[in-house]
């Protein structure tokens, strides 16, 4: 429980609401770059007659509506999609390594496209997002039975691994099938992930879903939170645990595939943006939901600024995030270093602790774990500041 042990951002810094009004300020800003910077710089003025008086036969107008309003949105809808992803699924599975990419999810939305571009050259994006969806629930159904099996009481670092094992598995899958199949080069935009080439439709097409499973998130948030003090309490308070994992598992598909389908694998937000907003606001995910989606779609839209900037004409991928690669994965890998050697056993709070007392729910919850270890008095402090919640 270490990755997600509650922090106070009160009397640290900046007030909660002044650094989340500064953030959606960053974001709009953010927004308002993206439409000016390119190949062409266009003007403020320009943007805003795109918007409010459109003329067809005005070149730069018409890139903004067609190009680059449309790759705003993707950047937007992906970012929310894949940093929400992430953090339900390290709310729930109580791993802070937990994310859409490590577990497994995004190869499996990659395997899914493959077969739909390989069954159906001349799809829809609709039938690319179904066949996205059913990957996804594959390589979720074989971590999880994994884990089940063969991981039995190990904890959150065997689930982390049978992501991975996973995902690997999958992504060898698809990279074999698209050479054989001769598909590799239309696969290529999401092997690499990127926005550069997405059109208003695809970009309409996906917010539905993205609003469906953001309230879907948001829906089961209490739930979430509960489940980070340990599924010892959570259970102790009446909470559904298999209910629970059912509604965050479809909530990432809907997230994580819609978000795959358009944007291709660009796995490292889902990691890093869920551990910046509990940083900021706790563990409450009443609060962190939002604010990840918030941070999320604030750094997919600087990552793709970023792309069209380092090297013109050309353009970096934005899978290019990925841990594993360059660009932004830099940062990520150090911060993925940082975050194994704080993923631990959780520990049952009813368990023996350091001192050797029996510490009950009800004593945590009256804020008085006296002689506990350091991880049961935390989560009493958790108890105290979340109260509400049970």
């Amino acid at each position: 429980m270490e990755g997600n042990t509650p922090v106070r951002a009160q009397g640290r810094g900046l007030p909660q609401a002044a650094l989340s009004l500064i953030l959606c300020i960053a974001l709009a800003g953010a927004s308002l770059l993206s439409l000016w910077v390119g190949a062409q710089d266009i003007g403020i003025a320009t943007i805003m007659a795109s918007f409010t008086a459109y003329d067809a036969e005005n070149v730069q107008e018409m890139i903004v509506q067609t190009l680059r309003f449309p790759r705003l949105l993707a950047a937007l809808t992906c970012g929310a999609s894949f940093a929400v992803a992430g953090a339900i699924m390290q709310g729930v599975t109580n791993n802070p390594m937990a994310s859409p990419s490590i577990l497994g999810i995004n190869a499996g939305s990659g395997f899914g496209l493959a077969v739909a571009m390989i069954l159906f050259p001349q799809g829809s994006l609709g039938l690319s997002l179904v066949f996205s969806f059913a990957g996804a629930a594959i390589a979720t159904l074989a971590i999880f039975l994994l884990a089940q099996t063969k991981g039995a009481g190990r904890g959150a670092v065997f689930l982390a691994l049978a992501g991975t094992a996973i995902g690997a598995v999958f992504g060898a899958v698809t990279q074999a099938m698209t050479v054989y199949f001769e598909v590799a080069q239309d696969m290529s935009y999401w092997t690499a992930g990127g926005i550069s080439g997405v059109r208003m439709e695809q970009a309409l097409f996906i917010l539905p879903w993205t609003f469906a499973g953001l309230l879907l998130a948001m829906g089961i948030t209490r739930s979430a939170t509960l489940l980070a003090f340990g599924e010892e309490i959570a259970i102790g308070l009446g909470s559904k645990i298999q209910r629970i994992r059912v509604l965050a598992g479809i909530t990432v598909l809907i997230l994580g595939g819609s978000a795959v389908a358009v944007a291709g694998p660009v796995g490292f937000v889902g990691l890093v943006t869920p551990h910046i907003a509990r940083k900021i606001v706790g563990i409450d995910y009443r609060k962190v939901i939002p604010l990840s989606a918030i941070l999320g779609a604030l750094l997919v839209v600087v990552a793709d600024i970023a792309a069209r900037t380092i090297h013109p004409p050309f353009e970096t991928p934005l899978g290019a995030c990925d841990p594993h690669r360059c660009g932004t994965g830099a940062l990520g890998a150090d911060l993925s270093d940082h975050l194994v050697q704080r993923t631990r056993e959780p520990r049952s709070p009813r368990s023996k602790c350091g001192c050797g007392c029996s510490s009950s729910i009800s004593r945590m919850r009256r804020g008085r774990p006296s002689g506990c270890s350091p991880s049961l008095r935390r989560s009493a402090r958790g108890w105290q500041q979340f109260s509400s919640i049970g």
